[in-house]
């Protein structure tokens, strides 16, 4: 069961990547939610590195905290 203060981190990080994306969450979900790579973003509190994962990516390797905590952004989103 998610927490509320995990859905919080999740909602931002996600708001955080459609952002980086230059769109809205409601555009960046319709614009991502058939591709076979999509954006995804480190999930560590303190760290914003995206890069093009699976879409359905929950421990991608990220490369500026070194760590396995890039989710994809349609994970993020609930669509996968």
């Amino acid at each position: 069961m998610t927490t509320v203060a995990q859905a919080n981190l999740e909602a931002r990080k996600l708001a955080d990547l459609a952002d980086q994306c230059g769109m809205s969450v409601c555009f960046f979900i319709e614009e991502y939610a058939l591709d076979d790579v999509v954006p995804g973003i480190c999930m560590n509190p303190d760290c914003e590195y995206s890069a093009e994962y699976e879409p359905d990516q929950r421990k991608g390797w990220c490369e500026d905290c070194g760590r396995q905590s890039v989710c994809s952004g349609l994970v993020l989103a609930g669509i996968i």
